[in-house]
């Protein structure tokens, strides 16, 4: 692709550069093109009948002058030059086009994809899950909502190709989620070897890296190493593991014993 676009930028700087008038540039009208090859055409019948008629006189050429002969030449030098930006502008098209119809099938793909492993694993269908994925629940916004749906896609289309295959040579699936009344989405992780379980028992095996709302204290540190209220409500990411013991973390966290005031 990149030599493609050096070649189409070179052929344009030629073109301006063979052009005799300011006027040409590489989005020149075909019209103008036709004009002067028409004109071009023109004056060579013209130049054509003039030896014809030298040549029955018993002349060779006589009538015809070598300028405008070369004139003939230029006229028709130039048509081709002026065709060459409006090529060029073509072949720019036909590559802008045909890379927007590329991008549109990997999207499709990558969709697909992501919604039938989604389906395999949560016994459901794939019309279900997009239409859970792309419902605007009651009480968010639409802008939230088209947030959440572009923030689904950039999962989907650049961080799921590569996350799930290295997800499953851990022993791990991976989802994207989104929670609404915190403001927020995340990334859960879950074992395979859960996959048949209900979400409760589900959710202890989980690894959570989340964005959304959330509060925490931010007073002094008691004596079980956790600190105490005032409490503020901030939008961070975070990490959640239940099996650890770890929520929200490292915003809400035990602190060393060298940390607590006795």
């Amino acid at each position: 692709m990149m030599i493609v676009c050096i070649r189409i930028w070179l052929m344009w700087i030629c073109s301006l550069w063979l052009c005799s008038k300011p006027s040409h540039s590489s989005f020149l009208p075909l019209l103008s093109t036709n004009r002067e090859l028409k004109i071009s055409k023109t004056n060579n019948n013209l130049l054509r009948q003039k030896m014809i008629r030298s040549t029955s006189n018993g002349g060779i050429m006589k009538n015809v002058s070598s300028e405008e002969i070369s004139s003939d030449m230029m006229l028709r030098q130039g048509g081709m030059v002026a065709y060459l930006p409006f090529l060029s502008s073509s072949i720019l098209n036909f590559i802008t086009q045909r890379t927007a119809l590329v991008a549109l099938s990997y999207i499709l793909v990558a969709n697909t994809i992501y919604l039938q492993r989604r389906a395999h694993l949560r016994k459901m269908t794939k019309r279900k899950l997009l239409q859970i994925r792309t419902t605007r629940e009651e009480g968010v916004n639409l802008g939230l909502h088209v947030t959440n749906i572009f923030a689904w896609q950039v999962f989907v289309t650049s961080v799921f190709p590569i996350l799930e295959p290295l997800s499953r040579l851990c022993g791990f699936v991976s989802f994207y989620y989104f929670y609404p009344n915190a403001n927020g989405c995340g990334i859960i992780f879950e074992p395979v070897s859960v996959q048949h379980l209900p979400i409760k028992k589900r959710q202890r095996s989980q690894l959570r890296l989340d964005w959304h709302k959330f509060s925490f204290n931010v007073g002094q540190i008691g004596r079980d190493g956790y600190r105490h209220p005032p409490s503020i409500e901030r939008n961070l990411p975070h990490l959640d593991v239940p099996r650890l013991q770890l929520k929200h973390w490292p915003w809400r966290r035990k602190h060393n014993k060298a940390n607590i005031k006795k």
